[in-house]
């Protein structure tokens, strides 16, 4: 495959707004009549969307950072046919996944004692609440940080950074590192807007626009990793603090 020219360059940008165009109305439509099920749906569609898209490519999954460790991937060429053959592929690829899922944890956790005390110093000084904080974590942590994870990290990796970001990546190779990430600057900011856009979309308030931010951090973090592993864990963590942050000083 030839990256950087104009045919691919056009190309990647015509087909990552059609496909945004058809998830953005997918997901409108979910939203108003899902009820409960909404969170679910809507990953569900991003999971999909981003795992057919990137199959159809050259390097598939592994090239958009998506395959986690073989969990998402195809199967391996020696597993044995059948039944059998299913389960052994399967075990393999959790092993692959639990290795790498736990590095990538670890880096997650790192990137995250950086960067969250001074956001919530920021936070603090934006929002200037007049009230002491209140330690309010949501009820039944493990099942939310489970949620986060799964249903809402996972699925919006999986799509913006890993399908859309990769892209993108394809027309608008990185020509230098960027803080020891390989990502161009372009895409970077043309993922994340995407990003905001359709969390606006949803929700409409203007505030919601301010997800841009963190996904500039989401996107940085996979093009740092190669994998959108860490950037899963750190997006549900990010969650987490901003849930805490505001049921503590805000309500």
């Amino acid at each position: 495959m030839v990256h950087g020219t104009g045919d691919d360059t056009s190309g990647a940008a015509r087909e990552v707004l059609l496909v945004f165009a058809a998830v953005s109305a997918a997901t409108l439509a979910v939203s108003r009549l899902a009820g409960d099920y909404v969170h679910l749906l809507v990953g569900s569609l991003f999971l999909i969307t981003s795992v057919q898209m990137a199959s159809r490519r050259q390097g598939g999954l592994a090239h958009y950072g998506i395959e986690l460790g073989g969990v998402l991937g195809p199967a391996a060429a020696d597993a044995p046919g059948g039944p059998l053959g299913a389960v052994t592929d399967l075990v393999r690829a959790l092993g692959r996944g639990l290795r790498s899922g736990l590095r990538e944890t670890g880096v997650a956790l790192g990137l995250a004692a950086l960067i969250f005390p001074p956001f919530a110093g920021v936070f603090y000084l934006w929002h200037a609440p007049g009230q002491p904080f209140a330690w309010l974590p949501p009820r039944e942590l493990p099942s939310y940080l489970l949620s986060q994870l799964l249903v809402v990290g996972l699925p919006e990796e999986a799509l913006f950074r890993g399908y859309f970001q990769g892209r993108l990546g394809d027309a608008f190779p990185a020509s230098r590192r960027f803080l020891g990430a390989n990502v161009t600057p372009v895409v970077l900011i043309a993922q994340a807007t995407l990003f905001a856009l359709i969390h606006f979309g949803v929700d409409l308030p203007p505030q919601r626009l301010a997800v841009f931010f963190p996904s500039l951090v989401f996107g940085w973090l996979r093009g740092w990793r190669g994998g959108i592993g860490a950037a899963i864990v750190f997006h549900a963590l990010s969650n987490l603090l901003s849930d805490i942050l505001v049921r503590g000083w805000l309500l």
